[in-house]
């Protein structure tokens, strides 16, 4: 855990100890935890097409756990900075967050990640698999645990923390159309702050693979 929220800052009030915490205490001790052989394609290209951070903007990425760990390996690698990673979720193999892929990943980056760099600016990272589907059907349903959550404002910062930070603006990325939750709290600081919010990720990693394949 201390590899993952070294260099957050003035924003590691928010980042969550929880998914460490649930990786302690999982009942499922046979989680292999992989071996690393190079940053998914996907990641690095998410990671290229930022812009350089500023001092004066906070970055929020709403993503799916594993693919979010990744960019946030990526950016300490690439930029040296640190994603406060704001999960609440508590992973357990009976859930519907059940942290089959998150946990072995946290644990296998965390070995890896280079010290922060004073890259300037700050960046949150929300788990999008909060609000996952449940599985249809009697049998997917038995016995399983609804351990998913919502965002709540301590999970994120106010306007006046982000002041006394020096954070002007804010640049927002989700993988799908937005949650109403993100959407709630990005609402809430367009009312002093400027954001911008792009949405439909995955869209865009759609239409990149086939332009792609056209090329």
């Amino acid at each position: 855990m201390r590899a993952w929220r070294r260099g957050c800052g003035p924003l590691e009030p928010w980042f969550r100890a929880t998914p460490f915490a649930a990786a302690s205490h999982y009942r499922d001790r046979a989680l292999p935890v992989p071996r690393i052989a190079g940053v998914p394609a996907l990641a690095v290209r998410l990671v290229a097409g930022l812009p350089a951070p500023s001092r004066r903007t906070l970055w929020i990425f709403d993503l799916p756990g594993s693919l979010g760990l990744w960019v946030g390996y990526q950016l300490r690698r690439r930029r040296g900075l640190s994603l406060a990673l704001a999960w609440n979720g508590w992973y357990d193999p009976r859930g519907v967050l059940d942290g089959r892929e998150e946990i072995p990943l946290l644990c296998a980056l965390g070995r890896r990640l280079p010290p922060p760099r004073p890259a300037g600016g700050g960046a949150i990272l929300f788990d999008s698999h909060r609000h996952r589907a449940i599985p249809d059907g009697e049998a997917a349903r038995a016995g399983l645990l609804d351990n998913r959550y919502v965002l709540n404002e301590e999970d994120a910062p106010s306007i006046a923390q982000l002041r006394a930070i020096g954070i002007e603006r804010v640049r927002a990325w989700s993988w799908r159309e937005a949650a109403e939750d993100v959407r709630t709290y990005l609402d809430y600081l367009g009312g002093r702050l400027i954001v911008r919010h792009a949405t439909d990720l995955a869209g865009e990693v759609v239409a990149h693979a086939g332009a792609s394949a056209r090329a």
